[in-house]
């Protein structure tokens, strides 16, 4: 069984005038922590909470105005983090700005983004083995981010170019624009198909291992990244971009790049979403967010994970195998309005949720 020494990613959750919680100032020990209550208690904003002070983003929904307390005119998070928690991330919107800070300095969001590396695990997350390519894209450079931030830069630049190509596209047929836009986009997606090769690499090793260990009686799976093109280096890829030029002014759309690559998991050379059954998918998926932690503990990074109703789907035995191969050295927010399907005695802390409050258990 794989075993790492305990690690505290998370040592401080101060909260204020955050959705429906009631203020907190939260110290959760290491290993991991059950959050139990109804629905709509605020379980989910508690995660949600954590997630935004240490990536500067909700995972549900792009709108500041809507995460404030109701009659709230702002709302500020902060999280103590780190080796001791010396690092402070503060994270807080007023008067339509936001403010984000680590140990009360404006830093890049590479900075930011480094100082608490993340996994999560939501309803949205389900779907990364059923759904289409863009959620696949969304958790894959979500956890490639995680792994390296730096990695934000090749991406920005990518969108950013890849929305102006798109315009040019629409209103134009400059084939010398068209060219000059290529020349940014190309070497962005050199890097970003380089990492996302890089990273289900190492995924896909760690998925088997994790695999292994479990009780489960299920088949190995294999996760395959499939490029948009499929290019050994920078100069066929740039080749590429420039014999598509001439059908990308046909057809006013951008047809090659990141934006259209996809990942395939193939079990027993079928793709699994036409074979899994709904526990084995989600047993599956449970697979890939212990996976994703372990490519982070090798890489140096113990992350935290933030599991929003983990417990979906899964009937008493299968969840107690699961939530073993978190290991004990893990430090784990997960959530469930099922209390009668868990094992307590396999969990560190056991908290209550109820009317945004929380409180132990």
């Amino acid at each position: 069984m794989h075993s790492l020494p305990s690690s505290q990613p998370l040592h401080r959750l101060r909260v204020r005038d955050f959705r429906n919680l009631e203020s907190l100032d939260w110290r959760p020990s290491v290993g991991s922590h059950l959050i139990l209550g109804a629905n709509g208690a605020g379980k989910t904003s508690l995660l949600e909470a954590v997630y935004l002070a240490a990536t500067t983003r909700s995972f549900r929904t792009p709108k500041a105005a809507e995460l404030c307390r109701h009659g709230a005119p702002g709302f500020h998070l902060a999280l103590a983090v780190g080796e001791g928690g010396r690092t402070e991330l503060e994270y807080g919107w007023s008067g339509g700005e936001r403010r984000r800070t680590v140990n009360g300095e404006t830093r890049s969001l590479v900075d930011h983004l480094g100082c608490l590396p993340l996994v999560l695990w939501t309803a949205a997350e389900k779907e990364l083995l059923t759904g289409g390519p863009a959620v696949a894209r969304r958790v894959l450079d979500r956890a490639v981010v995680s792994l390296r931030p730096a990695t934000l830069a090749p991406l920005a630049r990518y969108r950013r170019a890849l929305q102006q190509k798109r315009e040019l596209l629409h209103l134009s047929n400059d084939r010398l624009a068209l060219e000059s836009y290529n020349e940014v986009l190309v070497d962005a997606a050199w890097e970003i198909q380089r990492d996302r090769r890089r990273y289900i690499e190492q995924l896909n090793l760690a998925v088997e291992a994790v695999r292994s260990e479990v009780e489960l009686d299920l088949p190995p799976l294999t996760i395959e990244y499939r490029a948009s093109p499929a290019a050994p280096s920078l100069e066929a890829l740039r080749s590429a971009w420039t014999s598509a030029a001439g059908r990308e002014l046909e057809q006013r759309r951008p047809l090659l790049g990141p934006h259209r690559d996809a990942l395939r998991f193939r079990w027993h050379d079928r793709e699994l979403r036409q074979v899994a059954s709904a526990g084995e998918l989600k047993a599956y998926g449970l697979l890939l967010i212990v996976a994703q932690g372990r490519v982070l503990e090798a890489a140096g990074r113990p992350p935290l994970y933030l599991l929003d109703d983990l417990d979906t789907e899964l009937d008493p035995e299968r969840l107690a195998i699961l939530w073993s191969a978190f290991g004990p050295g893990s430090q784990a927010l997960a959530t469930s309005s099922r209390p009668a399907v868990w094992d307590l005695d396999g969990v560190g802390g056991v908290w209550s949720m109820r009317k945004g409050a929380l409180t132990p258990a």
